[in-house]
């Protein structure tokens, strides 16, 4: 019964964090329709492919010019950067927040209550996963909204498959963030320490997978970045593998929190 009260108390200290990042994402979903909307209305899809930089032709070969389509564009809302960054920095938010407790001395408080050390890191990693799951459903929601508002029938949309493939897939990725950020917290002692060195993590990893895609020397180290394991033109093609990404991913999350769990224990407090 200790873990609800921790967590009412987490979600209410962060709601505004929440909402705000849940509405930005709601919004951006909407925006992406319309303006793909705008697009395939005046037929200008076929110009944008003139617009496809030159090494993403080559790098990422006849998947690029799903980029310049009415179902490429909808889909780009699930792997845009800004919205990647900001869903797995969504979950860093609330995995560090054992850090905060401890610099602002509210473990202490927690544990004289007879709270065992666990349930402070579990309380974080469900409040985590409730804050990705929020923002995906309402991703979905607003890119369902936006079809039915700005879309015409006949365009070609994502179908809800690989919607949900995207969802799972950029879920997965901030859960690896999340389990990242619990990792760093659970030994740090003050919360911007943990936060922003988790947050500079997300940003590096991406450059390093982004850089790949022109850049040999960065594509013989992707493999440590966990947005390799996003294939995202590979689900909206229909050619990716269904689970192998996303059990990297799931099993590197479940480690690095098995980490946070370990450190938290027996850190002195």
């Amino acid at each position: 019964m200790t873990l609800l009260p921790l967590l009412r108390r987490t979600l209410v200290q962060a709601r505004y964090v929440l909402i705000g990042c849940c509405g930005l994402l709601f919004v951006f979903q909407l925006v992406i329709v319309g303006q793909a909307s705008a697009i395939e209305e005046q037929n200008s899809f076929s110009r944008l492919t003139e617009l496809v930089p030159a090494f993403l032709q080559r790098g990422l070969g006849n998947r690029a010019m799903l980029l310049a389509t009415f179902k490429g564009t909808v889909a780009f809302g699930y792997f845009h950067p800004v919205v990647v960054v900001l869903i797995a920095v969504l979950a860093i938010y609330f995995t560090t927040e054992p850090a905060h407790e401890v610099e602002a001395g509210l473990v202490d408080l927690e544990l004289a209550r007879s709270v065992p050390r666990h349930t402070i890191v579990t309380r974080s990693l469900v409040a985590a996963a409730g804050a990705v799951c929020m923002a995906a459903l309402l991703m979905a929601l607003g890119t369902t909204l936006g079809l039915r508002v700005f879309a015409q029938p006949w365009f070609d949309a994502p179908p809800p498959r690989v919607i949900a493939l995207l969802l799972l897939h950029l879920a997965s990725v901030a859960a690896f963030f999340g389990a990242l950020g619990l990792a760093i917290a659970s030994g740090a002692r003050r919360w911007s320490t943990a936060f922003f060195t988790a947050a500079l993590a997300t940003v590096v990893l991406y450059l390093v997978d982004f850089l790949a895609i022109g850049w040999p020397v960065m594509r013989s180290i992707s493999w440590i970045s966990p947005f390799r394991y996003y294939p995202a033109l590979a689900i909206v093609a229909g050619d990716a593998p269904a689970w192998r990404n996303v059990g990297v991913l799931l099993s590197s999350a479940a480690a690095l929190a098995a980490i946070g769990y370990w450190r938290f224990e027996r850190r002195d407090l």
